[in-house]
């Protein structure tokens, strides 16, 4: 194996395991921003902002709502979740492949929302997976049958 590829490789398996954020959870009834790389998406985000998804609709309770985001995480074979309260839940997904971690996170505090978080911990451009994943988990929170 020649010098490029060792440095290569070193520099993905490296990038991998970043470090936890220690932005994480609720300060002043939010979650903290996005930073400034498109590989993020967030409920507190501003409506003409790139990285504004809306939040998620409560139709029952906060209680209700909080075991179904627990259940469908659970579900998930590339989602552990890390921090649970009554108002929050952190979660990290983690790639199948390059192994990259994702910090996914709920607020269940004001008024009938699901707000959430999510975004890589690495890289600039996450290729539009945190947008499909909040997407994906939306779909499945509106089903009845969960």
């Amino acid at each position: 194996m020649d010098l490029f590829k060792l440095f290569f490789l070193i520099f993905i398996v490296s990038s991998c395991s970043a470090p936890r954020p220690n932005n994480l959870g609720i300060v002043e009834a939010k979650l903290s921003p996005c930073p400034d790389k498109p590989n993020c998406v967030s409920s507190f985000a501003a409506s003409e902002d790139e990285h504004f998804l809306p939040a998620i609709k409560i139709i029952s309770n906060k209680e209700r709502a909080h075991l179904k985001i627990s259940g469908i995480l659970t579900k998930n074979g590339s989602a552990k979740i890390i921090s649970t309260t009554a108002d929050y839940i952190h979660a990290e997904y983690t790639s199948s492949v390059f192994k990259f971690v994702d910090d996914v996170e709920f607020y269940f505090g004001i008024d009938q929302l699901v707000h959430f978080k999510s975004a890589s911990r690495t890289g600039r451009s996450d290729l539009g997976v945190n947008k499909k994943r909040m997407e994906e988990i939306r779909f499945k929170f509106q089903q009845n049958d969960f």
